[in-house]
């Protein structure tokens, strides 16, 4: 896309005129940032967030959570507030638009960063407007928990988060949303050859923890 005349050598001219195209800000947006994404992937109640701690402290991950990129956007009373509270209060799944856009205002805080990205992409589109716009995954890592299991987790959960979503029937759509449109993107994952850990999310989160630095080499490496 910066070659524009083909000859195989991108020239200064040509780099400047691509990072300055409007026309190709996604791109050149990308080159700037310089980060690299791990998607972490689960169910609501899996351990996403118990994981994601051990990152942060212990492997120097940054580390965003969709769910609390959409609720400090709540608090700060946005024009798009009202919309994702109406949303996320249905169990329906934000916009891949939406998360894109607060993504984007996040990470031009930490470039260069290894991000773990929490609850997004959770479905094939937002996987596909999320490559296109950042880029493809490093790897991804998906918890396994039963359903039970996790619904119990978000109800014992609710006693103290005082979130809105964290009650029975939310959390039962949460699930059945998660399971239709999350398969087709770890299929997709697999076709495009990002390396995905699985981890089991029924053991305690030492043990959860040491499966993954046993499994990925690029977090093995940080610790």
């Amino acid at each position: 896309a910066a070659d524009e005349n083909d000859d195989g050598v991108i020239s200064l001219d040509e780099f400047i005129g691509f990072m300055t195209d409007p026309t190709k800000v996604n791109l050149s947006w990308r080159i700037r940032s310089s980060f690299r994404v791990a998607l972490v992937m689960g169910g609501p109640g899996s351990g996403k967030g118990t994981l994601c701690e051990r990152l942060v402290k212990q492997a120097r991950v940054t580390h965003f959570s969709s769910g609390d990129m959409l609720r400090n956007e709540i608090e700060s009373g946005s024009p798009l507030a009202q919309s994702i509270t109406r949303t996320m209060n249905e169990g329906r799944l934000v916009s891949s638009t939406t998360i894109i856009a607060l993504l984007k205002k996040q990470l031009r805080r930490f470039p260069g960063a290894l991000v773990a990205l929490d609850g997004f992409p959770r479905n094939l589109e937002n996987y596909v407007d999320f490559d296109k716009v950042c880029g493809r995954p490093e790897f991804a890592i998906k918890i396994d928990v039963p359903d039970e299991t996790m619904v119990e987790r978000i109800l014992k959960r609710a006693e103290t988060s005082g979130r809105a979503d964290d009650n029975e029937e939310t959390a039962k759509k949460r699930l059945s949303t998660y399971h239709e449109q999350t398969e087709p993107t770890i299929k997709q994952l697999e076709l495009d050859g990002v390396p995905i850990y699985q981890l089991d999310g029924m053991k305690s989160p030492d043990e959860v923890w040491a499966d993954l630095v046993e499994k990925c080499p690029l977090i093995g490496t940080r610790v």
